[in-house]
């Protein structure tokens, strides 16, 4: 049984795998219980891999284990109401209430809902803290009226991703599919890249790529946007900071009259993914405290989607260049 796991260093984590025997009365298991303090932390990949090889899953918060409420308490008076909302008159854990109140008066509201509620992890390294699932994931399909765009960053061993994008007559940007895929050929992915096109190849008003795609191969003599090109896929690439790219996401996420003019298709999984994980470093690391993690997982997505607004214009059009 490994408690608090989200606090575990991955080398004990990946030790105690190994840890467990079995007798012939007592089936050998591991046990991982911990709250998910971050979204981009161990526990997040655990439950990944739990939805993925159907190991069971128990999620539990403050109302399963605080004792009942007996009337000592008005709820009208109560600091606990605002979250309890009349939950504890039905409880009968063990948790004392007056405990619950203590902790939550000397934690922040954040810390409290991440870690007594369950509600959602600490956004505080989060590179995107305005995205919620509830506001900016919703069905968006392909809208044969509206240009569409691909951004593409190139990977191999790390994923190779290309989003589909659409924006409307009101500047809202919708993101109606993702490709995410490692181990493959630049020609490979074009073709399937081709096939997933809605409209095919004519509908497409332009594809963004990354700038590092016009180096060439020292064994090849190929470059990824040049094969690209040949396989009947024009791109073009422009190249920006990081920061100016991860401002022009935010703004979309929420600009300064507090509405979103980001949408993402529900099928994009690992873009919902890399929205709510990409993050900066948890610790002080210098310069590079100010940028985001590069893990390989996470900032793939993203920097595809940096490379959409790095090539348009506010207005959503195309800033013609050459490489």
């Amino acid at each position: 049984r490994c408690d608090e796991v989200e606090l575990f260093q991955e080398s004990i984590f990946s030790a105690a795998k190994f840890c467990t025997r079995s007798t012939d009365d007592v089936q050998g298991a591991m046990e991982c219980l911990s709250t998910m303090h971050q979204p981009y932390g161990l526990m997040r990949r655990i439950l990944n891999e739990a939805a993925e090889t159907k190991v069971p899953v128990f999620k539990w918060c403050l109302w399963e284990v605080i004792e009942k409420c007996t009337g000592d308490y008005s709820c009208s008076r109560c600091p606990l109401y605002e979250a309890c909302r009349g939950r504890a008159r039905r409880a009968g854990g063990y948790l004392r209430i007056d405990d619950c109140i203590a902790q939550m008066r000397r934690s922040s509201r954040q810390g409290f809902e991440t870690e007594m509620l369950c509600l959602r992890p600490s956004a505080e390294h989060a590179v995107f803290r305005d995205f919620d699932p509830a506001v900016h994931v919703r069905p968006v399909a392909y809208d044969p009226a509206l240009p569409l765009y691909r951004a593409i960053d190139f990977g191999f061993v790390n994923p190779f991703v290309c989003l589909w994008i659409q924006v409307d007559s009101q500047g809202r940007v919708r993101v109606i599919d993702e490709y995410v895929q490692s181990r493959r050929t630049i020609a490979a992915h074009a073709e399937i890249i081709k096939q997933r096109t809605p409209g095919g190849e004519e509908k497409v008003a332009a594809t963004f790529c990354d700038p590092a795609g016009r180096q060439r191969n020292d064994q090849t003599g190929d470059s990824p946007m040049g094969v690209l090109r040949t396989c009947g896929i024009p791109v073009r690439s422009k190249a920006g900071r990081i920061e100016f790219g991860l401002e022009k996401i935010r703004q979309k996420l929420c600009a300064g009259d507090g509405v979103s003019r980001l949408r993402i298709a529900p099928r994009c999984t690992k873009l919902i993914e890399a929205m709510q994980c990409y993050h900066y470093p948890d610790q002080a690391a210098g310069d590079r405290a100010e940028m985001p993690v590069k893990d390989g997982v996470y900032d793939h997505p993203i920097d595809a989607l940096r490379y959409f607004f790095a090539n348009t214009q506010k207005s959503g059009k195309v800033r013609q260049r050459r490489s």
